[in-house]
């Protein structure tokens, strides 16, 4: 009776919480309804976004928003990056374009994990606008052509994000001096190969990157004449290889600002190459993708066309009130990740945000500017005919689309094809379309390994699923095809697993707890625990372990410079534990 009584005094006290919650729920929802859009945006939802343009299930799917042909161009005749640009200029002139912030201090950050961030305290911006972006690239052009650079040569910049990049790279978009590009974190040998092979003469440049990375490989590089470096700071020019000079950026756009020296421009055409970009080799070398002025329009045309609220005259600013950003220890391994993510998907597939799709997993709709056509992968089990939705590999296709890899053929034929006047782009990716045309990434095909006993295993998959480990860092599944389970590398965490070491009473160095028998399976028996919550299948989920008690960084050489996984490098240098996994020693 007691406990009763209690339960009613209880019920009388909180009702008046309750009704009021209810009544700010009610109150607040219809001025968030029509603020946010909210009913808009739940029809765009559930709308039609693409569909097939022969009504077969393989494709080819195309944006409903512009069904009939292929976008090309924002701004009629606005077809090259360098008229882009000055139209740009002409609408926007004095308003801000470039903003740089400088870097006060930086200090280390020990989160709850273990993991350091690194805390870095900016000051305000200082911009240049559009007018002053355009004659700093007129005049560092003009430095450039005074130096020997030529119309449709190449010109390598290996250089951090700043302004200097973009003053840089519209400085040889309106001379058409195709722009050979590398991640600032890429190692020696890959920045090396890649400038042998584009041949480049002129070469843009941070004293840091020239300082820690690039006079190591200079005497590799044949035909190197010139260095700009855009710092403030004078660089010394002993040590460098005869005939190579050493300039800096100030003194290249005296150079151009020179009356003598304002030589007639060759601007380029459509088809005429503005850049190449090196990849960070995961499979190998790196590889140059080469990217003609009519890709990147395209591109940025399908881009802005999701941008919502982005209209033709629209100068975007964004304002931060923050001072402070935080960055990984790892520099830039999240930051990276990201670009090259967006870098390869966001050109084709609507971000969930801009496609008015809110259902998980999915990627959205192509972009006006392409479309996707689905090929049948049996091997794999994934073909147009699968239910209740077609499946197979992703195809890309439109103006978008690169011309391949620089004068590599091989990689051409494997990952390009022509078909009907179209050139498709071969992703790797399977995907699976949704009746409303929305695409949705299901497996990575050169990922997919298939087991003595017949089943196939997505090791992506089990990476990307097992990674939600607390007791992991980083991980590498493995499985070979004359066996019939998979393996794992496994990066711990070092903070927890020093913490499991201590409440099992193991004890020893940081080596020595990952050597030892008895956290290999308490790791494992994690793994096991998050592939049960996950619902991974039997034979996906790896049944022994080794861990390793060092990072793996592109140092190492077991990952890329964009911190993607080198299979083929880790195998190699966890040969031994393989052969001891699968009971060969």
């Amino acid at each position: 009776m007691g406990a009763q009584s209690d339960s009613t005094l209880q019920s009388v006290l909180l009702f008046p919480l309750h009704l009021l919650i209810w009544l700010y729920s009610l109150i607040s929802f219809l001025p968030w309804y029509f603020i946010t859009s909210a009913g808009q945006k739940c029809s765009q939802s559930k709308r039609m976004k693409a569909r097939s343009t022969s009504g077969s299930p393989e494709g080819p799917y195309r944006s409903v928003d512009h069904f009939e042909s292929l976008a090309t161009e924002d701004f009629p005749g606005k077809d090259t990056l360098d008229k882009l640009f000055q139209h740009a200029v002409q609408r926007f002139g004095p308003a801000d374009c470039l903003g740089t912030r400088e870097v006060l201090s930086e200090e280390n950050e020990i989160q709850p994990s273990g993991k350091v961030f690194k805390k870095v305290i900016l000051g305000e911006y200082r911009w240049l606008s559009y007018q002053q972006l355009d004659a700093a690239a007129s005049e560092f052009g003009s430095g450039l052509a005074a130096l020997g650079q030529q119309p449709k040569s190449t010109i390598a910049i290996f250089c951090e994000t700043r302004a200097e990049w973009m003053i840089t790279a519209q400085a040889c978009f309106r001379r058409n001096f195709p722009l050979v590009t590398f991640y600032a974190t890429l190692g020696e040998d890959a920045i090396a190969y890649g400038l042998n092979e584009t041949a480049v003469t002129h070469l843009v440049t941070s004293v840091e990157l020239l300082e820690t990375k690039l006079k190591v490989i200079l005497p590799q590089i044949s035909n190197l004449k010139h260095i700009v470096y855009v710092d403030q700071r004078k660089v010394s020019s002993e040590g460098f290889p005869a005939g190579v000079s050493i300039h800096s950026m100030q003194a290249v756009r005296e150079l151009g600002a020179a009356p003598e020296n304002r030589l007639e421009i060759v601007t380029p055409q459509p088809s005429d190459l503005a850049v190449v970009m090196y990849t960070s080799g995961s499979t190998g070398r790196p590889k140059g993708v080469m990217i003609v002025h009519s890709n990147l329009i395209a591109g940025m045309t399908g881009q802005c066309e999701r941008i919502p609220g982005l209209g033709y005259s629209h100068h975007a600013r964004w304002d931060s009130t923050s001072h402070f950003i935080y960055l990984y220890s790892y520099k830039t391994k999240c930051i990276f990740e990201y670009m090259v993510w967006m870098k390869h998907h966001v050109t084709v597939f609507g971000v969930l945000s801009t496609v008015a799709d809110f259902s998980t997993g999915r990627v959205g709709a192509p972009l006006i500017c392409c479309e996707i056509q689905l090929r049948d992968w049996t091997e794999g089990g994934y073909t147009s005919k699968d239910q209740p939705n077609p499946r197979g590999e992703i195809l890309i296709g439109g103006p978008n689309v690169t011309m391949g890899y620089f004068r590599q053929d091989g990689n051409n034929q494997d990952f390009f094809v022509d078909e009907k006047g179209q050139r498709w782009f071969c992703t790797g990716d399977i995907g699976e379309v949704y009746p409303d045309g929305c695409l949705q990434i299901v497996d990575r095909k050169k990922d997919l390994v298939k087991l003595q006993a017949g089943e196939y295993v997505s090791l992506g998959k089990v990476e990307s699923a097992l990674k939600n480990c607390s007791l992991i860092d980083n991980i590498c599944a493995y499985a070979n095809s004359d066996q019939n389970y998979v393996v794992s590398f496994v990066v711990p965490n070092q903070k927890r697993l020093t913490e499991l070491a201590k409440q099992r009473g193991v004890e020893g160095k940081w080596e020595e707890l990952c050597n030892h028998p008895e956290m290999e399976k308490e790791v494992l028996k994690e793994i096991k625990e998050v592939a049960a919550k996950i619902k991974l299948q039997r034979f996906e989920v790896p049944v022994k372990v080794r861990l390793s008690p060092e990072p793996w960084t592109p140092e190492t050489g077991l990952v890329t410079d964009a911190f993607k996984l080198k299979r083929k490098e880790l195998k190699n240098h966890y040969l031994t534990d393989i052969e001891r996994m699968y009971g060969r020693k």
